[in-house]
């Protein structure tokens, strides 16, 4: 006990224990700012994580109302298009009801004109043994008339009868020739318009054919508009649910953090007074392996200079920066490998979580100080827990199909500052 030792030279020894003890409670001081420090620094990567995903939740809104302003768009275009149809549909209707219409008019006037012709025929049938009954009738007596110089008031009337039976007859042929070519004419001219319509009708038939498959193609278009928006709406508010479920997280992180800072602190401060007890007697004391955990703190990942290790061995499917969907893109790498292989920590670090998120299914994050962290998600399980002191190399998870994968594979990221960079320049051994 201290007031029981006796030092040989009192002020030299004073002097070096309240040097010696100065030096420890500064060293304890520096250690548990240090401890905190490095707590603090989650705390900023877990801020720096939920900034990112608001960013990609605004990116996403953004993209959600461009589609909402291009399904308008088409949406309008698809209404001019069918009406644009709907007038095609009645001019086509129109259109079937002339012919019909022109048809029924060439299909009486043909009668007409078959009637017209039988009847022609018919007169002049009539009209040719009229004239050559009168020719042979009146030959005589005409000509005897003539040559005999008689003027009967008799033969007068017999010349003047065949003279107007003759005009009669030619009036009615020149009637008929003249009605025969009226009706010959109109024929040619209802079927030159009916032709004409016939064309109309197939050029509107084709019309309607083309914005029938253009109005199949908008809604086609609109179609896909309609489930990719959906998607993105849903993908939209899933990353609003992540982000809800981030900041919840992300408070209880601070404080975890704020309570195991303060621990580690008063752990500090027992080390410290074991030291300084063991040096007052003359003696040292060595910290235990987790005491020296509590104190030192790896440096981080470095530069990126192929030094850490692959956490598997595999195909890879997906690389850093790769379109995932819309404006989405990969923040790591997906390595397709057997279910249950060993998932291994890239390098030394403190298991940060083991926990399921949403999207990567199980997933541990390991720290490696200085802001640096590795991400595993994907997996069957986890083969370590949080707090948990890891090696490089160290089995930490078994590949799976967590978080709704087809295939198992590994979702593999590493984060510097809360933010995801492309993991291959670590990558090497």
């Amino acid at each position: 006990m201290l007031h029981s030792w006796t030092p040989r030279y009192p002020q030299t020894k004073a002097l070096s224990l309240r040097v010696s003890l100065s030096t420890l409670a500064a060293s304890a001081f520096c250690t548990g700012a240090l401890l905190f420090s490095f707590s603090v620094q989650a705390v900023e990567d877990s801020k720096s994580q939920l900034q990112s995903i608001q960013q990609d939740i605004a990116a996403k809104e953004k993209s959600v109302q461009r589609q909402k302003q291009q399904r308008s768009e088409l949406l309008d275009q698809l209404q001019s298009q069918e009406k644009i149809i709907a007038q095609a549909s009645r001019q086509l209707r129109e259109t079937q009801n002339i012919l019909t219409a022109l048809n029924k008019d060439i299909a009486s006037l043909t009668a007409s004109i078959n009637q017209l012709q039988q009847q022609q025929k018919q007169q002049e049938t009539s009209l040719g043994a009229q004239l050559d009954a009168a020719f042979r009738q009146g030959q005589h007596n005409g000509l005897q008339l003539i040559l005999s110089g008689e003027a009967s008031q008799r033969s007068e009337r017999i010349l003047a009868y065949f003279g107007y039976l003759n005009d009669a007859r030619q009036q009615a042929i020149e009637a008929l020739k003249q009605t025969r070519s009226d009706l010959a004419q109109q024929k040619t001219s209802l079927v030159d318009k009916q032709a004409q319509q016939k064309s109309l009708l197939t050029q509107q038939q084709e019309q309607n054919l083309k914005m029938d498959g253009a109005r199949q193609a908008r809604k086609k278009t609109l179609t896909t508009l309609e489930s990719s928006l959906e998607k993105d709406q849903a993908q939209l508010v899933e990353l609003q649910h992540n982000e809800t479920r981030l900041r919840d997280k992300l408070a209880k992180a601070e404080r975890e953090a704020k309570a195991r800072a303060e621990q580690e602190a008063r752990e500090a401060e027992i080390v410290r007074k074991r030291e300084v007890q063991a040096k007052s007697k003359g003696s040292t004391y060595k910290p235990t392996e987790s005491e020296r955990a509590l104190i030192s703190r790896t440096g981080g990942l470095g530069r990126p200079a192929g030094q850490a290790l692959w956490p598997v061995r595999g195909n890879i499917e997906h690389r850093f920066g790769e379109q995932l969907q819309g404006e989405l893109r990969w923040k790591g790498l997906v390595i397709g490998a057997p279910e249950g292989t060993e998932v291994k920590a890239i390098a030394d670090g403190r298991v940060l979580m083991a926990d399921w998120l949403q999207g990567y299914g199980l997933v541990v994050v390991v720290e490696h100080g200085k802001g640096d962290m590795s991400l595993y998600g994907y997996n069957q399980s986890a083969l370590v827990s949080v707090g948990t002191q890891v090696h490089a190399g160290q089995p930490i998870a078994l590949v799976g199909t967590s978080g709704g994968r087809g295939t198992p594979s590994l979702y593999f990221e590493i984060r510097r500052q809360g933010q995801a960079v492309n993991p291959l320049p670590w990558l090497g051994r």
